[in-house]
């Protein structure tokens, strides 16, 4: 399982761009509980633009190409970034001094090892609000003209609450650095890494969740619902098995002929 690998945006378009301060969107945002790498996601992030410099809410795909990448097709996508690396790796340095977002976020998944094996746990922050995952993003220019705009999360060591957990989890960005962290013109990479630290562990907490989010078709609010760990370890029946199983049935009930009215 990855870094940082699924998480939820349940909140509207509106409270979004209220949270964020960002200019009003003409796109409604769907209600998503299993967002998943290489979905669209929306990011947070600032531009200079006709002299001034604009915030916005925009759909990107998640899964960092390089500009500098000739071939898409065979390119493997970040969907994470080390933050011990990230201003060295020719993949992640130039995005992280002058192309940085926040993707907005109201919960994550991690799976807990556990003797009887992984157990989804649903993380989220104590007031239930909505927060800020720093991350970096690219555009890449195809052959024939055509621009597709990627993004990573960038990951820091886990700290004590999520240790027991995961030993990574997503840099989460502290309301009074978003602005710090978006600003283009801000380039010092000491002071950027500085902004990247595991958050508060007083701040957070986690449940297990149904086994049903180890899919990424699988998006409902049940998902976030907390469950027992029997119900977190159940391995999921999909549809086709279920359909599949339910046709068996139906057929040896044909053959003992308890199918049969008359």
């Amino acid at each position: 399982m990855r870094m940082c690998g699924r998480y939820t945006l349940y909140h509207s378009s509106n409270e979004i761009v209220d949270r964020f301060r960002t200019m009003q969107v003409e796109f409604d945002l769907e209600q998503r509980f299993n967002i998943a790498p290489t979905q669209m996601v929306a990011v947070v992030s600032e531009k200079a633009e006709g002299g001034e410099t604009l915030r916005r809410l925009e759909p990107v795909k998640w899964g960092l190409v390089p500009f500098w990448v000739k071939d898409i097709k065979t390119f493997k996508p970040f969907f994470n970034t080390r933050v011990e690396t990230i201003t060295e790796k020719p993949s992640f340095k130039a995005a992280f001094t002058r192309r940085r977002c926040i993707i907005p976020c109201d919960g994550f998944y991690e799976w807990k090892k556990t003797e009887d094996g992984k157990v989804p746990m649903f993380i989220t922050l104590k007031d239930g609000g909505t927060f800020g995952m720093a991350g970096i993003y690219e555009t890449w220019s195809s052959p024939d003209g055509g621009d597709l705009t990627t993004c990573s999360i960038i990951t820091v060591p886990a700290n004590n609450f999520m240790s027991d957990i995961h030993d990574r989890m997503p840099a989460i960005i502290r309301r009074e650095d978003e602005d710090f962290w978006l600003n283009p013109m801000e380039v010092n990479n000491e002071q950027l890494l500085r902004v990247l630290k595991p958050y508060d562990d007083a701040e957070m907490k986690a449940h297990p969740v149904s086994s049903m989010v180890n899919s990424p078709r699988t998006d409902s609010v049940r998902l976030i619902e907390e469950c027992s760990l029997e119900q977190a370890l159940e391995k999921p029946v999909s549809a086709t098995r279920a359909k599949a199983t339910a046709k068996k049935r139906e057929k040896g009930l044909e053959d003992t002929g308890q199918l049969k009215l008359f």
